[in-house]
């Protein structure tokens, strides 16, 4: 399904955490448990998304990030829709990280971006709620 299609039907929703994450490469894969949000590998290099504080292995980190989730179910065959949002933030000079699970995006920024980003998601109709 194409995101103009989608668009049509749904709300578009999403929520900024209220939590400060970092986005960290590290030794080793860490334990599980709330304060993790994230957990990835290439088969070269893990990278882990906590909160702020979570004790990691890091070798190399970016920090603070603020996570913005799109809050609706997604169809897996859903098409175009994080090339949406990242244009309508790239095109006002904002860097992100996406990150999909099976049914639902988010997107990690520097903290300093937070305010303007959820700003242009309501300007284009996103519905846009603090966690």
């Amino acid at each position: 399904m194409k995101f103009e299609e989608f668009n049509r039907e749904a709300d578009l929703r999403a929520t900024v955490r209220e939590k400060e994450y970092t986005l960290a490469k590290v030794r080793s894969v860490p334990e599980m448990g709330p304060g993790i949000f994230a957990v990835m590998t290439d088969g070269h290099e893990i990278s882990v998304v906590a909160e702020v504080g979570h004790e990691l292995d890091v070798l190399e980190e970016e920090k603070p990030l603020r996570i913005i989730s799109f809050e609706m179910a997604m169809p897996f065959d859903l098409i175009g829709f994080l090339g949406y949002i990242t244009k309508l933030l790239a095109d006002h000079n904002i860097s992100l990280f996406a990150i999909s699970t099976f049914s639902t995006d988010h997107i990690l920024m520097k903290e300093t971006f937070l305010e303007r980003a959820v700003q242009v998601l309501r300007d284009a109709n996103v519905k846009v709620e603090q966690k």
